[in-house]
């Protein structure tokens, strides 16, 4: 079925000026395999050369070709991925797939976001397909059964869904990931609602208003990235991973630590300063209360510099992802997904959306954009709740699988998140009901580096976390011995 848009304007509301004059909403409901195009695709449409598939033994490669855009995605390459990807996960003969780009520095820098305005001016559903499709394969990633490697080797700024629900997601020093949508006038899509919340404390809510950049290392240890290898390694790695015969998680998890070399490093992602910031400034609901605790903390070029940045952002942006990420705590990734969608219909014909892209990347030299509304005054959490959260958006969401995620299923080839060690220290994880909560630095350290069977930083990312949330306390009961207390402060 052909997704249009359309004038309704007997349906309408007084003109919103949250909305360009000139937009349209978009009618009826999308019912299709988002694996087969809806539309007739010429040849020329296709080109296959933006995403290389290679057979190497038992691995199978998808290479990002598109440097001339920085491998940005567009439906076509989306429509090329997608069905050769499933044809992989069912076949006995791919053990593993490698998703990587080419050209050195470059993974991928997200959605062709030109492209997609240029298709809402010229009122083409492939506008909205590309974000349908784009939903069904971040699905299909989060739940394959083959193990999925991607290699952020450079930029991976707005490409969170091609990496981040996979099992494996290795950083070099090269990478640099950012999410920079609230600078564009709009919001995320791909799952990140799903992926943000569980980046340890105020990390999520922090990257995803800001657009901060996180690099190298500091990916790894913020948990964006599973695994640290340096980039002249990568080679090597794939030569191993190319001559495996299995397909077991397992064997890729031991394989990539033989080749993870985390460096020593003077802190842990962030610093302890500015970590424990982020936590108590970021966990607030409204964007007004993080600009107060900003400015409530003592000033530094860090609180200055991230003042300034939530300033210069969309209002309406700002408001629309931090209430997407508070609601999407408890969601699935479906429901996350269909959240997403729903929204993303709705900054399509924003003026914010349109405005932020030509002045950060249409206009030279960049210009900063008009937003509209100009500032967080002129539009309410009421106005977002109403205008974004209530009505539904004309088109749903249809994914061509009913399989689902609360949690990723190969979270313990990651670093130990904050959560791991609080119900460690704690008690309250199901696994300490029996001989009770860890309650020394050396218990739980030796306790994750047991779990994660000695991976490489586990032991630095504990003792960072232990340092900023554990208290020592003497306990009367156990002869005054010292034990660990989590601190339930920000």
């Amino acid at each position: 079925m052909r997704l249009l848009f359309y004038r309704h304007l007997h349906s309408l509301p007084s003109p919103c000026r949250y909305c360009p004059a000139s937009s349209y909403p978009l009618k009826r409901s999308i019912h299709m395999n988002p694996f087969t195009p809806a539309l007739p695709v010429e040849e020329a449409e296709v080109p296959k050369t933006h995403v290389l598939h290679r057979k190497l033994s038992g691995a199978r490669l998808f290479i990002l070709n598109r440097p001339e855009k920085l491998n940005a995605l567009n439906l076509a390459m989306i429509r090329n991925i997608a069905p050769q990807l499933k044809a992989w996960d069912v076949s006995k003969l791919a053990k593993v797939i490698l998703m990587k780009g080419a050209n050195e520095g470059k993974f991928s820098v997200g959605d062709d976001v030109l492209d997609i305005i240029h298709k809402v001016n010229t009122k083409d559903p492939d506008a909205l397909y590309y974000f349908q499709e784009k939903s069904a394969l971040v699905q299909m990633i989060s739940t394959l059964s083959t193990p999925y490697v991607s290699i952020l080797d450079g930029y991976a700024c707005g490409a969170l869904g091609l990496f981040a629900h996979g099992p494996f997601r290795i950083a070099t020093e090269k990478t640099i990931f950012s999410m920079p949508e609230p600078s564009l006038g709009v919001t995320f899509n791909a799952g990140s609602s799903f992926f943000l919340p569980k980046l340890d404390g105020g990390i999520g809510t922090y990257l995803a208003l800001t657009g901060t950049r996180v690099e190298g290392l500091d990916a790894f240890y913020a948990g964006i990235a599973s695994h640290y290898i340096p980039s002249s390694k990568l080679p090597a790695l794939e030569d191993r991973l190319i001559d495996l015969e299995t397909s077991e998680h397992d064997i890729i998890q031991r394989v990539l630590e033989k080749f993870s070399e985390p460096l020593p490093a003077k802190r842990i992602g962030f610093s302890q300063s500015i970590r424990e910031s982020i936590d108590r400034c970021f966990r607030h609901d409204q964007v007004e209360d993080i600009i107060k605790s900003l400015d409530e903390e003592k000033q530094t070029s860090w609180t200055r510099e991230t003042r300034h940045k939530l300033l210069s952002m969309s209002p309406t942006s700002l408001r629309v992802t931090l209430k997407a990420l508070r609601k999407s705590k408890n969601m699935s990734l479906i429901d996350c997904l269909k959240m997403e969608f729903d929204l993303m219909q709705k900054f399509l014909v924003t003026k914010d959306f349109h405005e932020g892209v030509e002045g950060s990347l249409l206009n030279k030299p960049r210009r900063k954009p008009q937003w509209d509304p100009p500032t967080l005054h002129d539009i309410t959490d009421e106005d977002i709740e109403q205008l974004y959260f209530t009505k539904p958006s004309p088109n749903s969401l249809t994914l061509p699988s009913s399989m689902d995620l609360f949690n990723y299923p190969y979270a313990r080839f990651s670093l130990p998140t904050e959560e791991d060690v609080r119900l460690a220290v704690t008690g309250e994880g199901r696994e300490f009901g029996f001989e009770g909560r860890l309650t020394t630095v050396d218990e739980v350290i030796f306790w994750f580096e047991k779990g994660h069977k000695k991976k490489a930083g586990v032991k630095e990312k504990v003792m960072d976390i232990l340092k900023r949330k554990t208290y020592i306390i003497f306990d009367a009961d156990n002869n005054g011995k010292e034990v660990l207390q989590w601190n339930k402060a920000p």
